[in-house]
């Protein structure tokens, strides 16, 4: 008992939390894997479970080495660390792995790394740092500007055009941590503006490069007719305001009008179909019939399986596990309002709740089709890795907090025995 204390130490509610979820991880990861487990491995599905479980150990182990490091370090090492981020997802950009059509990765020795997830990390603790730097001091628009709104705005101009999903988490975090930091309103105003121009102006120039595109395939490939040439037909590619427009449009179609099993509506059929052939208990473990047709059911649609398997109640109790780890997130800004670890932990937490809510809310039909992960439940190296290193860094806040309560108990103690020393000598005397 006394190693799982030294171990765990900090909030044991986020330690036991985060443990229940590996678990859950671990079992579901299993059943949704084996159609991945026949296609790459000979249906060895016992070595994708070897894999997912060395990734959820070094989570772990990430969770528990940034528990022990105090949480302050973080603020220097952050500092230290934006520009070196914002380089590396512009490496991702220009030279990454493109996979549908987006540069979200690079191969790091074998391994896959998003450098997106570490960005979110960094760009969080940055700013809790600033705004607690900040607060309380006169300073002015350019101020603001320098030191809060351009590693904002570079940030997620680096991962937008890639990632849409996760560059609208990211500015949704920073706006509202902003807010609590009580930066001034209108600054705050200011940098939506910013964003807001920004994004109009990426979007027309997509929209203008993607056009020229088109036309000099289409232009290649009539040239490529008249001369006789055996050509394939050119199909148009789409530029992000119409991909991003026919998401939300399907999500309002008549079901009953459109093909549910084409290349758009695939991934949200299979999803609604297990989530509506679950019942309260589920299927049972093991028994998912959506997770042989959905894209990628050990990852963006993990949530649609765990209610197809464990029905009302399994979705309800990961839920649970989201919302009470939240709430000790709250907990600490409540104990500690406007500190550097208090905005650093519920940053970090509302990323990691925002993540979650949006995943389930894509696997039961309540939000458009994106590509965020479970935290740490599904299958993925860079996910578990920051999700991990996330969770330890806010028990390394609580960590603190517990040191200090312990340390005033022992004061008053202390107090009251010499107190009750004095009080025997008087009566000796």
């Amino acid at each position: 008992m006394n190693v799982i204390n030294k171990i765990m130490k900090g909030d044991k509610v986020i330690w036991i939390v985060a443990l229940i979820l590996s678990i859950i991880s671990l079992i579901v990861v299993y059943s949704a894997t084996s159609v991945l487990a026949v296609s790459k491995y000979e249906g060895n599905t016992g070595r994708l479970m070897m894999k997912h479980l060395g990734m959820l150990i070094f989570g772990i182990l990430m969770m528990i080495g940034a528990s022990r490091i105090n949480y302050k370090r973080y603020a220097k090492i952050a500092l230290l660390l934006m520009i070196p981020s914002l380089a590396l997802l512009l490496y991702t950009l220009v030279f990454g792995r493109n996979i549908n059509d987006a540069s979200r990765s690079i191969n790091l020795g074998g391994f896959s790394f998003q450098p997106s997830e570490m960005a979110k990390i960094i760009l969080i603790t940055y700013l809790s740092r600033q705004i607690i730097m900040m607060e309380g001091s006169v300073y002015l628009f350019k101020d603001f500007l320098i030191k809060l709104a351009a590693p904002i705005l570079l940030t997620v101009a680096l991962i937008f055009s890639e990632n849409l999903s996760t560059a609208v988490i990211l500015i949704a975090v920073c706006m509202v941590l902003l807010f609590i930091g009580r930066v001034k309103f209108l600054h705050i105003l200011a940098l939506v503006g910013l964003c807001v121009v920004g994004m109009g102006a990426y979007l027309g120039f997509d929209a203008a490069k993607t056009s020229i595109q088109n036309s000099r395939g289409v232009k290649a490939q009539q040239e490529a007719l008249a001369k006789g040439e055996v050509s394939v037909e050119y199909k148009e590619k789409q530029n992000r305001i119409q991909t991003w427009a026919n998401r939300l449009k399907s999500m309002g179609e008549d079901k009953e009008k459109v093909d549910p099993f084409d290349d758009k509506h695939l991934q949200r059929t299979y999803a609604d179909i297990a989530v509506a052939s679950s019942s309260v208990f589920g299927k049972g473990p093991g028994k998912s019939e959506q997770r042989n047709f959905l894209p990628h059911p050990y990852s963006d649609f993990i949530y649609a399986i765990i209610v197809e398997e464990y029905g009302l109640i399994g979705g309800i109790v990961v839920l649970l596990l989201y919302v009470i780890l939240f709430t000790r997130v709250l907990r600490i800004v409540i104990k500690r309002p406007l500190t550097f670890g208090a905005l650093m932990a519920f940053g970090l937490g509302f990323l990691v709740i925002l993540q979650a809510m949006i995943n389930m809310g894509v696997s039961i039909g309540l939000l458009p089709v994106t590509g965020q992960p479970l935290p740490m439940v599904s299958m993925g190296g860079t996910s578990l890795m920051a999700t991990g290193l996330i969770l330890g860094m806010i028990l390394s806040v609580t960590r603190s907090m517990e040191d200090e309560e312990m340390n005033k108990e022992q004061e008053i103690q202390a107090l009251t025995e010499t107190t009750e020393d004095e009080r025997e000598l008087e009566s000796r005397d």
